[in-house]
């Protein structure tokens, strides 16, 4: 892949005028900045690893191609059609192979608080609650997409606004991003549903409590935080913790957090290049014998072996120009 590096720049530099009416404290245009790739004939790297950058979130819309994100922690990849979110703090850098086709999309956190609707920080009036907008704004998510359905044609409509607002930046620029911005917050919400779902068939909606534990857990599973750690963050005693997750799931919480661990191992182990030893560090083990036994307790089978089977399994011939020679 070729290692170019492209700075984020706005699309206009202009400095948004008479726009008192939206209340909006900041040009938009120092708050989002959004890049169309579309194609090109080399691979092309954005680095966001610069303290210019510790403020942002990314969006990142893959229509053909490959992606690869690099986090604090470890490296993800995606393949198109695909919507990747990377919340605040995360993201080093994405790089897309020669071919690909999409935006990455660069957004002030200030403006992503703004836009995540109601105080609550939730979708008012969702079934069963949702998943909250500012809950999905915090984690990292790559959903699959299926190309020309409803949703891909909606994600890349809201992709393209924003793009021309950050481009004309008129009067109400501000109030156009963030309302695109919502929406693509919200679709993140519903594409992860399947995985919220998957939690509940396993789980069973459970109470308050837990429902506070699975996203606090999501937030901290890669520290290896302790019960106590996660009784004191919800600010309520291990044992209530404990009979919460217990009447819920019929596991104790330590066994739920192992859980989310694996999930997130199995999840590296078929989608990085990274080694099994990197992918244990990322994961907060600091000794990778140690992760390979506690994967294998749980799995049945070494991450190794683990690996090869499932990219035997998935490996299918690749005609899109991005394997062009």
């Amino acid at each position: 892949m070729d290692n170019r590096s492209t700075q984020f720049v706005p699309v206009s530099s202009a400095v948004e005028s008479g726009d008192s009416l939206f209340a909006n404290p900041m040009p938009v245009t120092s708050q989002a900045m959004i890049d169309r790739f579309d194609r090109s004939l080399s691979a092309q790297q954005w680095v966001m690893n610069d303290p210019g950058r510790r403020d942002r979130c990314y969006g990142v819309l893959l229509l053909s191609g490959r992606a690869q994100i690099q986090l604090r922690q470890g490296t993800i990849e995606a393949k198109a059609p695909a919507l990747i979110w990377l919340p605040l703090g995360e993201t080093q850098a994405v790089s897309v192979t020669a071919g690909a086709d999409g935006y990455v999309l660069s957004v002030a956190d200030d403006l992503v608080a703004r836009s995540c609707g109601n105080p609550g920080g939730g979708i008012a009036g969702a079934a069963g609650g949702g998943l909250p907008l500012r809950f999905a704004a915090d984690t990292v998510h790559v959903v699959s997409l299926t190309d020309g359905d409803r949703d891909h044609a909606l994600l890349s409509s809201s992709f393209d606004a924003i793009r021309s607002e950050l481009m004309h930046n008129a009067l109400g620029a501000s109030v156009v991003v963030g309302a695109q911005l919502q929406v693509i917050l919200t679709m993140v919400v519903r594409l992860a549903q399947g995985v919220m779902e998957q939690q509940r068939h396993q789980h069973g909606p459970g109470s308050i409590t837990f429902q506070r534990f699975l996203q606090v857990l999501e937030l901290h599973f890669r520290e290896h935080w302790n019960v106590a750690d996660y009784a004191r963050a919800l600010g309520i005693s291990e044992r209530r913790l404990g009979s919460a997750v217990l009447r819920a799931t019929g596991k104790p919480p330590l066994m739920i957090v192992h859980e989310r661990v694996i999930r997130d191992a199995c999840m590296r182990l078929e989608q990085s290049p990274l080694g099994v030893a990197q992918i244990a560090y990322g994961l907060g083990f600091r000794d990778p014998a140690y992760f390979s036994r506690f994967f294998k307790r749980y799995i049945g089978e070494a991450p190794g072996a683990y690996r090869r089977l499932r990219r035997a399994e998935e490996r299918v011939p690749d005609n899109t120009f991005a394997a062009w020679p």
